[in-house]
């Protein structure tokens, strides 16, 4: 019954586009568990994402994920969405082409074992990057949201958040609006003057990743700015296996064909969202 009260309180709709927002701003993070291409690298190890592979990663299985992975997206609907798990920049246009919404994308490898980037779709009209810097497990995206400056940092487990936030408010000045998002490696909020929007659909005992039917928010997303008028995790019935868990695209070596093992996070503000 637990499980299935959670399940329920998970199944959260976006239920407006940024259109309807005109005056505030929409973003998420989604972290893409793993999207190689087929295509062997010198670089790096993914041998198992190949057709000869462990896992026989193929064209068609390629395919429908991108396809799973645009369809997530255009669910969202949100002016910017954060992105994790990417293998190189091809990868993310194929992504933004099967995507039925016009975004944008900013790239940038981040230089892992794994082989695993970054990425940022957006709607130009919405948010307009300025400067990119590449960080030790982290990309940060400086520019315009909406008219107002923003920095967004895209996180997987760095440990040095607090040292970018500082340079960035030395670069910006102290009251530069900053958005992390991603997985961050214990760091604490409130003593770089953000807090955690994904703390209030924690409590409610809601969270991102399922493991043994037990929910917890494996990815946050953290601000400084005012405004918000909701931020949680987003889930579809499409997206969950039949007892509600993330349908993974792997269980271990036995493909399943699902989205993946994490769930998106959604935040929006209202037109009072710069602080």
């Amino acid at each position: 019954m637990k499980t299935l009260i959670t399940t329920i309180l998970m199944l959260l709709p976006v239920l407006h586009c940024p259109a309807q927002h005109t005056q505030g701003f929409s973003a998420a993070y989604y972290d893409t568990d793993c999207l190689y291409d087929t295509i062997p690298s010198r670089f790096y190890d993914d041998s198992d994402y190949t057709p000869q592979g462990h896992l026989r990663w193929d064209s068609g299985r390629y395919r429908r994920k991108v396809e799973c992975t645009a369809r997530v997206i255009d669910s969202l609907c949100t002016d910017v969405v954060a992105l994790y798990g990417v293998e190189n920049e091809q990868v993310v246009r194929d992504i933004a082409a099967a995507c039925s919404s016009d975004y944008a994308y900013v790239h940038a490898t981040a230089d892992a074992d794994n082989g695993l980037d970054f990425a940022l779709l957006y709607f130009g009209d919405r948010f307009v990057p300025e400067r990119t810097v590449r960080w030790n497990n982290a990309l940060c995206i400086h520019g315009t949201a909406a008219g107002v400056p923003l920095a967004i940092i895209i996180t997987h487990r760095c440990t040095s958040l607090g040292v970018l936030a500082a340079r960035l408010r030395r670069m910006y000045g102290e009251d530069i609006n900053i958005m992390i998002m991603g997985t961050p490696n214990k760091l604490n909020f409130p003593e770089y003057g953000l807090r955690d929007a994904t703390a209030p659909a924690e409590r409610a005992g809601r969270g991102n990743s399922c493991t043994a039917g037990r929910w917890r928010m494996r990815d946050r997303i953290a601000t400084n700015m005012s405004g918000i008028a909701v931020c949680d995790v987003y889930a579809a019935r499409w997206m969950l296996t039949r007892t509600g868990e993330p349908a993974p695209t792997y269980d271990r070596t036995r493909y399943r064909g699902g989205c993946g093992r994490y769930l998106p996070l959604f935040i929006y503000f209202d037109e009072t969202f710069a602080h």
